[in-house]
This record gives structure tokens, C-alpha cells and sequence, in this order.
């Protein structure tokens, strides 16, 4: 016959399975969810995807957009930059499967660029980097945005789990 303390002992050795299952089994699903949200460029080619993530991120943060009037025109200065500072390919406006990205750079990173942007045109650059995402890493990159949208601009990215999608703002 067990002794109270071995029962216990049973018991809490059953829970401490338990709760280690449901860990696991939690963070199995997490590893699940962020490898479902991966661009095709980041499972097919992940080592040139990660290469790109980190040079094209220090790159971009160190662009100061000259005073430009259109977004073509930012979008011209911002690839002009990206061409003189890396080896990637960049193109502007390709026309793609997933629509026509704004600067798509060596077919890794699509960059969507917006100059003040309004709700809507906000809300259609979400749709848009969207389908982007599918088979790029897809950043927004806004030129004059007020901090607080581009901060709300971020939560509803994540509510929609589309938190994969950097903001890039420049004011």
C-alpha cells in the first residue's frame, strides 16, 4: 500500500508531466505559427533571405529621403540608395505574381512605400503587403506618418497576424 506522501508524490509527478506536455505542445504550435508565416524566399532560400534581412535593415536605417515631392520620387531616391550601398539587385515596380511592389530587392525583400499616408491608403498598403508576404519579406517603408499612426499602424498589423511585416517610418 502507497504512503501518503508517495501518492502525493505520484500526483504531482503527474502533473508536472502534464504541465511539461502542455509546454511542449505550446511551444510546438508557436514554432508552427512563425514557420507558417515565412515568406517563400525565406524557406526556400533562408540563408540569402537572413543575409539580406540584416544588411538591407542597417542599410535603410541609415537612408535620409532628399525632399522629394511624389512617392515615385522617394521610391527613386530610397532605390538609388539601396543600389549604391549593396550588391542585391533592386528593381522598381516589378510587375509579379503578388502584384507590383514598390522596390523589390533580389527577389528576398519587397518594400511598399507610402508619403503621408491616409486610412485608406494605409489600409490598402496592409492588403498589399499581404499578398506581398507570401513570397517575400515585405517591410512598409511610410515617409512622413505621425508616429502615433505609425504605432497603430503596427497594432493592426499584429491583430491581424501580420506582425511579420516591418513599419518602416521616416519623418
Amino acid at each position: 500500500m502507497n504512503s501518503p506522501s508517495q501518492s502525493n508524490n505520484s500526483g504531482f509527478s503527474h502533473l508536472v508531466a502534464l504541465i511539461g506536455g502542455f509546454g511542449i505542445a505550446t511551444w510546438a504550435a508557436r514554432e508552427s505559427l512563425a514557420e507558417s508565416k515565412k515568406s517563400r524566399a525565406e524557406l526556400d532560400r533562408p540563408e540569402e533571405a537572413e543575409e539580406a534581412f540584416e544588411e538591407i535593415s542597417e542599410i535603410l536605417d541609415g537612408w535620409e529621403p532628399v525632399d522629394c515631392e511624389t512617392e515615385g520620387e522617394y521610391t527613386h531616391d530610397l532605390a538609388d540608395y539601396l543600389t549604391a550601398n549593396t550588391e542585391f539587385e533592386i528593381e522598381i515596380c516589378p510587375t509579379t505574381e503578388a502584384g507590383c511592389p514598390d522596390i523589390l530587392i533580389n527577389d528576398l525583400i519587397a518594400l511598399e512605400l507610402k508619403v503621408s499616408p491616409n486610412k485608406n491608403e494605409r489600409n490598402r498598403c496592409i492588403g498589399q503587403c499581404a499578398h506581398y508576404s507570401r513570397l517575400w519579406i515585405t517591410w512598409m517603408v511610410m515617409i512622413d506618418l505621425k508616429p502615433s499612426k505609425a504605432g497603430r499602424l503596427e497594432e493592426v498589423l499584429k491583430d491581424k497576424g501580420l506582425e511579420h511585416i516591418l513599419v518602416w517610418n521616416f519623418t
